[in-house]
């Protein structure tokens, strides 16, 4: 049976934020990957996974409130770190997963709760 480790896009240099960079950065990391997510990590050497900003989240969080991008920093903006897949998990319970945080894509993490790619539902396809 094929899993998220088989699907997922690896991970991108420069793929992810921190809490403390803005909702810009998350979206020009978005842009440049063309991945519907940014990664939200502890640091970028450990990439511990803390949590992750959505496209959904940038417009949820930015645009209906007609912030700035450039003011708002990604912490105020992300989800948890439970917004993820396991580099393990079935194509089936990753589906249910961007089912579940209504997204489109989401980080992927090893054993280790370290951010390895993403999975999005169209590296998955069809059932």
């Amino acid at each position: 049976m094929s899993c998220c480790r088989d699907k997922m896009e690896p991970m991108a240099q420069n793929f992810c934020c921190s809490p403390r960079d803005t909702a810009m950065n998350a979206a020009q990391s978005m842009h440049k990957t063309g991945c519907g997510c940014t990664p939200i990590v502890e640091d970028e050497q450990s990439l511990r996974l803390i949590g992750v900003v959505t496209e959904r989240d940038t417009c949820h969080g930015v645009a209906t409130d007609d912030r700035q991008p450039s003011e708002i920093q990604v912490e105020e903006i992300m989800r948890p770190a439970s917004a993820c897949c396991s580099i393990d998990d079935s194509k089936a319970e990753s589906r249910r997963k961007l089912d579940i945080h209504q997204a489109t894509s989401l980080p992927v993490v090893d054993r280790a709760n370290c951010c390895c790619g993403t999975i999005s539902s169209h590296l998955l396809g069809e059932s």
